[in-house]
Parts: structure tokens; C-alpha cells; sequence
């Protein structure tokens, strides 16, 4: 497995916001997102450095920084041909696991074994048209619904239309109650965060978000550090 780094800070996104976690971060990614903020782990163009590990490696220096939380993420991590081994290790091990992807690839042998789904199909801002319509149903219908978060980055009103035409084309998002978290665009809002929070949260005000089980929420790792690594 290509190991960029692994570290415990507090989890700074999603449902388990503020809880002890472990990061295990991958090399590589499918994507090219305009604001991605590890771009670090595209190649070594951008400045990317890993180690080759095997799960049991990867495992043991989780394990010893004793957090019960995991996050699998990346760069894309279901792009890591070991991870059914390694997620079989720390199941083993007693650890909750979170994969967070791009929701580009479905990895169905492991789709089970995760605790929570971080799913974060990329909007226009991204750059491309990277919503992969037959993965987003993949996950939709084969992922229990308290095991699902998905996060939207929301920069302008492109995104949310772009989002709008995503939940009306699925209406599981609305009959399981599914969580939808958005997130402003991390650059944008860095100078002003509470000013784009504030923004995202005026949006919320329109009734058609009345039917969704939807909240505004912040990079918490973001305020309190800043824009770095190993936060």
C-alpha cells in the first residue's frame, strides 16, 4: 500500500466532527479537483512522497496510536488494491472505520465492513464533470442508510443547482432521511469562514431543502490550524 502519512488528530468534517481519530492517508487519485486541498497526493509533481507498506504494517502503526476511530482516506483510498486486507485487520482490532472517497469507484468487497461511508461526489467548482451517476446508485442502494454521509462542497450557485438536480434525480435521499452535509469551498472561505458559512447556511432557508435531512458544517481541523498537513 502507497502510505503518505498516518497521524491522530481530532476527525474535522462530517457526523463524528471533534472525535480522536486516526488518519491514514493514501497516495493517488482518479481526480484533478481545481480546489482540492491534498493536492500534495496527486504525484510527486505535486510534491507527493509515501511508503510502501502492507496492511499489517499500516495496522500496527494505527494500533499504536491507540484511537478507536480510523479514516481511510487519500488522494482516493478504494484506489489501493490491499484495503480489503487491511480493513479486515482493524475490524479485527476493535476500530471504527471511516472511508472517505470521491465516489468514483465501488469497492464491492468492502463495502460492508465500513462503519461510514464518507461519500463526496465533486460539483462544477471541482473543474470536470466527475460525478459518476452508476457509482453514486451503487452506493445509494447497497449501503445501509445510517452507515452514509455525503458531503458537498458548495462554492456558488452552480453547485447548489448542480446539487439540487443530483438529490431530485434520487429520491432515496429523501425517503431514508440520508445525511447531506455542505461545506463551503475551503480557499474562498479561509479569509472570512464565518462569512461562508453564513453564506451556505442562507441558502438553507429555501423550502426545497425543507424535505432533506441537510446541515451546514465546517472544517473544523481548518479554523482551528489552518490549511496544513497532519491536522
Amino acid at each position: 500500500m502507497n502510505v503518505m502519512e498516518i497521524y491522530r488528530p481530532i476527525q474535522g468534517e462530517g457526523l463524528l466532527m471533534g472525535i480522536p481519530t486516526t488518519f491514514v492517508r493514501f497516495f493517488a487519485c482518479n481526480l484533478r479537483c481545481s480546489w482540492c486541498d491534498t493536492k500534495y497526493s496527486w504525484s510527486i509533481r505535486e510534491g507527493g512522497t509515501w511508503e510502501v507498506m502492507s496492511p499489517h504494517d499500516v495496522a500496527e502503526r494505527v494500533h499504536m496510536l491507540k484511537a478507536r476511530h480510523v479514516v481511510l482516506t487519500g488522494g482516493e483510498p478504494t484506489l489501493q488494491q490491499e484495503l480489503l486486507s487491511l480493513v479486515e485487520i482493524l475490524r479485527s482490532g476493535g476500530h471504527h472505520i471511516t472511508v472517505e472517497t470521491n465516489t468514483t469507484i465501488f469497492p464491492e468487497s468492502i463495502v460492508p465492513k465500513i462503519d461510514l461511508w464518507s461519500l463526496s461526489p465533486k460539483l462544477s467548482s471541482a473543474g470536470e464533470q466527475y460525478l459518476r451517476y452508476s457509482i453514486i446508485e451503487r452506493f445509494l442502494d447497497n449501503v445501509q442508510s445510517h452507515c452514509q454521509q455525503w458531503k458537498f462542497v458548495v462554492r456558488d450557485d452552480v453547485d447548489e443547482h448542480a446539487l439540487r438536480q443530483l438529490l431530485t434525480r434520487y429520491p432515496l435521499f429523501k425517503e431514508h432521511r440520508l445525511s447531506i452535509i455542505l461545506q463551503p469551498e475551503g480557499d474562498e472561505a479561509f479569509p472570512n469562514y464565518g462569512s461562508a458559512l453564513e453564506q451556505l447556511a442562507e441558502r438553507l432557508r429555501d423550502p426545497f431543502w425543507d424535505s432533506y435531512f441537510v446541515r451546514v458544517l465546517p472544517q473544523m481541523h481548518v479554523i482551528i490550524w489552518g490549511r496544513k498537513r497532519l491536522v
